[in-house]
């Protein structure tokens, strides 16, 4: 699984995971030979209620490979983090030339397929040969620019990987280090795994935050259960609650309109 830290402006999240849990699936299993998902189903969303709680999922998020005792440091991590990256600052991705790509950039080498002309459709693709990844600062500290931002999740980071070192040292333990964490099979899976855990829907500091949204979950729940019902009944012209998806999606329901944060 993946932690990813994210503000959905356009109420657009469940495409947004669909497109990134099917897409690197696709390309890793022509890439390996293989079939089926990369990810379970669903998706735990957490919904951060304050800028504290926003600064320290970002630093938790950038010290999960450190959490987990395969790196020392984050900055160690040859997988796919942010952690090297700044709040505005454009990274340039190439789109793969293995996998997906691999077998139709062959074919289109060919000469008999220059001379049929089908060349012309073997690489084929709605993907561009390149993108910018920009990662954008939380929506929290506004008197502060985009480095003072970065430098505080920083900070937060260096704090938790010392935390985590303390804890490694007094258990006796050490990290499995990124050479040998590359060598672990990706077909492997946990010896244990923890069930039938507390699945939080939403994080804050304030113990009257923490309330206020857990009674404004409750009642989106009534709400959107009763819209439902109704919906389902044939009233197609019923209300859904500010925050519904699906019947927005899908059926083109009415839904109230959010208050602005």
């Amino acid at each position: 699984h993946y932690h990813l830290l994210g503000t959905d402006i356009e109420g657009c999240l469940p495409d947004f995971v669909r497109d990134l849990n099917a897409l690197p699936p696709r390309a890793l299993n022509a890439l390996r030979g293989l079939s089926g998902t990369n990810f379970e189903k669903g998706y735990g969303l957490v919904r951060v209620l304050s800028g504290e709680k926003a600064l320290e999922h970002a630093a938790y998020t950038l010290a999960n490979p450190v959490a987990a005792g395969l790196v020392a440091r984050a900055r160690e991590w040859p997988g796919l983090s942010s952690v090297g990256m700044k709040y505005g600052k454009p990274v340039r991705v190439e789109r793969p030339a293995v996998g997906l790509w691999s077998g139709k950039a062959g074919h289109a080498a060919r000469r008999a397929s220059q001379r049929s002309k089908r060349a012309a459709y073997a690489c084929r693709t709605r993907l561009p040969e390149h993108a910018e990844l920009v990662i954008e600062r939380p929506p929290v500290l506004p008197k502060l620019t985009d480095a003072q931002v970065r430098a505080k999740v920083m900070r937060r980071l260096k704090a938790r990987e010392r935390a985590i070192a303390a804890e490694r040292r007094r258990r006796g333990r050490t990290v499995l280090g990124a050479r040998k964490a590359s060598r672990v099979h990706y077909l492997s899976v946990p010896m244990r795994e923890e069930m039938f855990v507390r699945n939080p829907t939403f994080s804050g500091v304030v113990h009257e935050a923490r309330r206020a949204m857990a009674a404004a979950v409750t009642a989106f729940r009534r709400a959107y259960r009763a819209a439902s019902r109704r919906f389902r009944e044939g009233v197609r012209d019923v209300v859904f609650p500010a925050g519904t998806w699906l019947y927005r999606v899908r059926y083109q329901a009415c839904c109230e309109t959010a208050a602005p944060p």
